[in-house]
């Protein structure tokens, strides 16, 4: 009967699955146990199979050489090739033997079966004969044994082993689990039960019995001794219980006379008690705060009050925390929070005991203090002590993040003039409204000193470049040559700036402060109102950067921007079907400025914008004047910059040029680079659906080196990819870059389009991109970029087409 109450539906579920870790951790020890034992003993049979195994090829073997090997020396002496084939045959019909071989002179005279197998064992045995009182060596007998029934014999085995183990292993275990279910388990979770309705009242007026007979063999034994324990611990605690509730009225006496606000609360931040000078502290009367969540905490610091119980919690004593909590009115309140933890009767943590002092008086004298050994009493700006503070924190978290500071020497021109002139208070206003304007010009992670009189200490974080901190620095050199209105006079300052980065200058505030400085004079003897970097490269680049950001904003005026062209040849007719327009800025005094100068800088302040329409408009009434001209019709391809794309006008300023210039939308092709792809999906997806409306051809530049995508291909209405020169040019020396142009025309094939390698310099690119069966190529194998004229030259050498 106990058998079948153990094998119950219910019964079985919760020794085998449910609320039962203690039996699934013996079980998976037993499984555990038996597995390693399993593979022990089945290692060691299939090591003794093995063996046996090898030595009944070894035996045949001897077989071979003890009995057959005179007859097959006579007859491969006599050179009797039947009776020898006759003799091969019959030893391979031994078990295991795969392959004779009869092995003269360095070769094989006569050989039976086959080497099918791998996994072989080949045994050579030589052919002697006496002749004449000598040994002969007239050949040798090769004997090639296949090791593939071995191994099947042994997987066959293995398989068997395993699978019977297995299931002896689950019956065992099973079985193991319903008795330990029987025997401990449901005690066990009767006296768990037993002890949460105990936790849970606090008394218990029934003691502990388990449903098991009250005597029996092997009694008492540890559930009774547990029991026993069980119902002595709840006498215990219903006799302290009592003491426990005349101390609890004690406490309450001397919380509630007080002078310290002393409150409790429990774990989910429930106030349950509050005392006569919480109330007076914070405003809240008990019935107000009792039950409800602890309200003078600001919900920005709740986050601050959990991590002080968490720390509480694990042991740590908090006593007279400084904190900035708030009144019933909003108000905020400095208070000094010492806090313990609350137990219940088994020592969990219940709650918080708090205790707070009102230091509300003492913080603000603090402050005032503080605030007076940090700042300068003119302008209320950070003083030296505190720049250099903050030098410290930022330059070790630009070593952290690979990034610069800069520390830059300010110096006010011409200001002792003012200050002589109306005096010190007017020169003391003056101050203060510069101070006013470089506050206004610099970010909120930056800091500005007054070092003294006329020189201030500025620090800008966080750039990456040194030349990063140009646009900020010509931003207060013009914010202070706005004139300013003081005691009925108009004046107005200029300033000279030196500029030390960290750590490409120095590595100290002291070193980088004195470095600041001598550039500062730097500027000085330039002319003043100008700034100059103290290394004397980064000043250089810095400056060249600006002297291009500048020609730029003239270049499109001054007409010296040009377009060349490059032809795009077919690589089955060796014709040129297509150009792609390609920017070029002369200069009067720079010369002839390389794109990769220009270009980056035009992105970086948006005249990209302007000079990409301008391209367009030329690009497209260049290739109408030549088919005006009767030339052949090519495509033009222009390049679309990222910034110029997010635009919303450009489909307009696309279908602008075609009507403008009257050329075929079908000839113009725009170049989009992989980069704009993965910016804004769908308005991208969007506006390229536009374009194609318009009827113009779409190609992805630069192919492979930005962000590839296949769903993207597929939902652009794209018609041409162009592949990278970069995976070009090592084409026929590199397999990668082999394999990767090679997948790319494949892929595109599949997709119905065509392709184009740009960066073709060889004829030995040519011909692997013709096996590909790439589309067209465009490269200095074929021409340079030219100009206009040139390009019409070239067009009218060329032979007609037949």
């Amino acid at each position: 009967m106990k058998l079948l109450r153990f094998l119950r539906p219910q019964f079985l579920d919760r020794a085998l699955f449910r609320n039962n870790g203690l039996a699934r951790r013996i079980m998976v020890a037993m499984i555990l146990f038996s597995s390693a034992v399993t593979a022990v003993i089945t290692a060691a049979e299939l090591y003794l199979d093995y063996h046996e195994d090898m030595r009944g090829i070894r035996e045949r073997v001897d077989t071979i050489q003890n009995i057959y090997l005179p007859t097959l020396t006579e007859s491969v002496w006599i050179a009797e090739t039947s009776q020898i084939q006759t003799l091969l045959g019959g030893l391979l019909n031994l078990r295991d033997v795969d392959r004779l071989e009869v092995v003269s002179d360095g070769k094989v005279q006569w050989a039976v079966g086959s080497r099918s197998s791998q996994r072989v064992i080949e045994t050579v045995i030589p052919l002697t004969r006496a002749h004449r009182g000598e040994n002969l060596l007239i050949g040798e007998l090769h004997v090639v044994a296949s090791m593939d029934h071995v191994y099947a014999r042994l997987w066959s085995k293995l398989l068997v082993m395993l699978v019977s183990n297995a299931i002896k292993t689950f019956l065992v275990t099973a079985f193991v689990l319903l008795l330990f279910q029987g025997m401990v388990g449901q005690h066990l979770e009767h006296l768990s039960a037993y002890l949460r309705r105990f936790g849970a009242k606090g008394t218990a007026q029934d003691v502990l019995t388990l449903n098991r007979p009250s005597h029996g063999m092997w009694r008492p034994d540890a559930f009774d001794h547990v029991t026993n324990a069980v119902n002595m611990m709840r006498a215990e605690i219903l006799q302290s219980s009592q003491s426990l509730q005349q101390a609890h009225h004690r406490l309450e006496s001397v919380i509630s006379n007080s002078p310290l606000a002393i409150y409790t609360h429990d774990k989910d931040g429930i106030v349950t008690s509050w005392n006569p000078a919480a109330e007076w502290i914070f405003n809240w009367t008990a019935g107000d705060a009792v039950g409800h969540p602890l309200r003078v905490v600001p919900p920005q610091k709740k986050s601050e009050l959990d991590d002080i119980h968490a720390r509480v919690q694990s042991g740590e004593v908090i006593r007279q925390l400084e904190l900035q909590w708030v009144k019933r009115d909003g108000s905020p309140i400095d208070i000094s929070l010492s806090i313990a933890p609350l137990l219940d009767s088994n020592g969990s943590v219940s709650g918080f005991l708090s205790v707070v002092s009102d230091i509300t008086a003492r913080k603000l004298a603090e402050q005032r203090i503080n605030y007076l050994a940090f700042h300068d009493l003119l302008t209320g700006l950070p003083n030296r002590l505190l720049l250099q503070e903050r030098f410290d924190r930022a330059t070790e978290l630009a070593l952290r993040q690979d990034r610069k500071v800069a520390l830059l020497f300010l110096d006010l021109d011409n200001f002792k003039g003012i200050n002589d002139s109306l005096g010190h208070d007017v020169g003391d206003a003056f101050l203060q409204e510069v101070s006013a304007r470089l506050k206004d010009c610099i970010r909120e992670t930056d800091t500005i000193c007054r070092q003294g009189g006329d020189e201030f200490l500025i620090i800008l974080t966080d750039l990456e470049r040194a030349e990063d901190a140009s646009p900020l620095i010509q931003k207060m050199m013009a914010r202070l040559q706005y004139p300013i209105q003081l005691a009925g006079e108009e004046l107005s300052t200029s300033a000279s700036i030196g500029v030390g980065m960290f750590p490409d200058d120095g590595g100290t505030f002291d070193i980088l402060h004195k470095k600041a400085d001598m550039a500062m004079y730097q500027a000085k003897d330039a002319g003043r109102n100008t700034y100059r970097f103290f290394d004397a490269q980064i000043n250089s680049q810095a400056v060249d950067n600006l002297a291009i950001r500048n020609a730029l904003h003239r270049a499109l005026d001054r007409n010296e921007f040009v377009l060349h062209y490059q032809p795009q040849f077919d690589l089955l007719s060796h014709r040129i079907v297509g150009v792609e327009a390609l920017l070029r800025w002369n200069h009067p005094v720079l010369g002839s400025v390389a794109p990769s100068r220009f270009i980056p800088v035009a992105e970086g302040n948006g005249l990209i914008v302007p000079i990409g329409n301008w391209v367009l408009q030329q690009a497209c009434r260049q290739a109408a004047a030549w088919k005006a001209a009767g030339l052949p019709e090519l495509t033009m391809a222009v390049n679309l910059s990222a910034i110029q794309f997010k635009r919303d006008d450009v489909e307009l300023q696309v279908s602008q040029a075609l009507a403008s210039t009257g050329l075929d939308p079908a000839k113009l092709e725009l170049e989009l680079t992989e980069s704009i792809l993965v910016q804004d999906v769908e308005g991208v997806l969007a506006c390229v659906r536009r374009l194609k409306r318009l009827g113009v051809k779409i190609s992805i530049d630069d192919f492979g080196t930005g962000y590839s995508s296949l769903a993207y291909l597929k939902q652009l209405d794209i018609d041409k990819l162009k592949i990278d020169g970069s995976f070009v040019r090592d084409l026929a020396t590199d397999p990668d870059d082999a394999a990767i142009v090679n997948a790319v025309i494949q892929m595109a094939r599949s997709l119905g389009l065509r392709t184009i390698a740009e960066g073709v310099e060889t004829e030995d690119i040519v011909q692997r991109l013709q096996h590909y069966q790439c589309d067209e190529a465009q490269g200095y194998y074929f021409a340079r970029p030219m100009s206009a004229d040139a390009l019409a030259r070239l067009l009218q050498s060329m032979p007609p087409p037949s």
